[in-house]
């Protein structure tokens, strides 16, 4: 029998997605910005463990965006929608607000990114979050923590 685990995206352009096992090791993969390039990884995940669910980010355009900003985190966040319908992958779309209730504090740091990685460098010390850039394996890590803890701290 496998072992149960939950899945984490940041669906972005340069998004991650991330693993979190019962009692195993955490992983975090870099999102290429190709679906062909992640859904190896994700099958992958998928015989090695049993996924339980997938917390997806379903964050939204902000004032002052760019179209074409908004447009292509669009066309990424519906390839994950894509791989994971697929693949038949239960998940679930939550708001960067509703996962980060009572994970993510502002005493954390001083803006949203240098929070994420606080938490996540604190949860899963064994995981590479040396970079700012690494905020989307942070951000990843906590939604599938969020999905482990059945959607609260």
């Amino acid at each position: 029998m496998s072992e149960y685990a939950w899945i984490g995206v940041d669906p972005g352009i340069g998004g991650a997605m991330a693993l979190v096992p019962e009692t195993s090791q955490s992983r975090v993969a870099d999102y290429p910005g190709n679906p062909r390039d992640i859904t190896g990884t994700l099958q992958g995940w998928l015989i090695d463990y049993d996924v339980q669910l997938v917390a997806i980010e379903a964050a939204s355009s902000r004032p002052g965006q760019g179209v074409r900003s908004v447009f292509t985190f669009g066309r990424s966040f519906g390839e994950w929608l894509g791989i994971l319908a697929a693949l038949g992958i239960p998940h679930l779309l939550v708001t960067p607000r509703e996962w980060q209730r009572g994970l993510v504090r502002p005493s954390d740091g001083p803006d949203p990114k240098s929070r994420s990685l606080a938490v996540a460098r604190r949860l899963f010390p064994d995981i590479e979050l040396n970079r700012k850039k690494d905020h989307h394996r942070s951000d990843a890590l906590l939604l599938a923590y969020w999905a482990k803890r059945g959607g609260r701290q």
